[in-house]
């Protein structure tokens, strides 16, 4: 009975810092060329880069050749962060007849927003992972000794398994590590 009040009393203390969830969706990140970026947790927070020399506050970005595309509601930027050059823009059209000037539209964007999550393609990545997590390496692992012995069955799944699944790890990794756009 002593150890329950204990434990109830412990708990009361404890439920208002677990309960408040606004500060827990902070986070702050180096950009790719060495500037710090950090996002204060709100739900309508804005993004804030830090050159040495100013800060620039936007909703949504994408790194791409030494820049930072970023844009908000009504606000459009091209940040060069070798050079900390901030072009401003009020128009979208100008912000896009400037990139494309300027060549910083990529084939394939990788675009972020305040919660530093990108695209649908990561999220189809993970799905793939997540209901394999302990079963996958195994049966790699499984596949890959079995193909030296001289068993025909199930040959052909166990070949293109033991390179697929390394592949798609590889993927996975650099999907996850790589933060530019192509």
């Amino acid at each position: 009975m002593k150890y329950e009040t204990l434990i109830v009393s412990i708990l009361f203390i404890l439920m208002p810092a677990v309960s408040f969830g606004s500060g827990f969706s902070a986070w702050s990140d180096t950009t790719p060329y060495g500037h710090e970026m950090e996002h204060d947790g709100t739900e309508e927070g804005w993004i804030l880069l830090r050159l040495d020399t100013t800060s620039v506050s936007f909703k949504h970005f994408y790194f791409y050749k030494n820049h930072t595309i970023a844009y908000s509601d009504s606000l459009y930027f091209i940040v060069n962060e070798q050079t900390e050059s901030i072009q401003e823009f009020t128009q979208p059209d100008r912000w896009q007849a400037a990139l494309a000037t300027q060549h910083l539209q990529p084939i394939w964007k990788r675009e972020y927003d305040a919660n530093y999550s990108s695209d649908k393609v990561g999220m189809v990545l993970l799905v793939l992972m997540i209901p394999i997590p302990f079963l996958g390496p195994v049966l790699w692992l499984v596949c890959v000794i079995s193909l030296f012995f001289s068993s025909r069955k199930w040959y052909s799944f166990r070949k293109h398994y033991a390179w697929i699944y390394p592949l798609l790890l590889l993927s996975v990794y650099i999907f996850v590590s790589v933060p530019q756009s192509l």
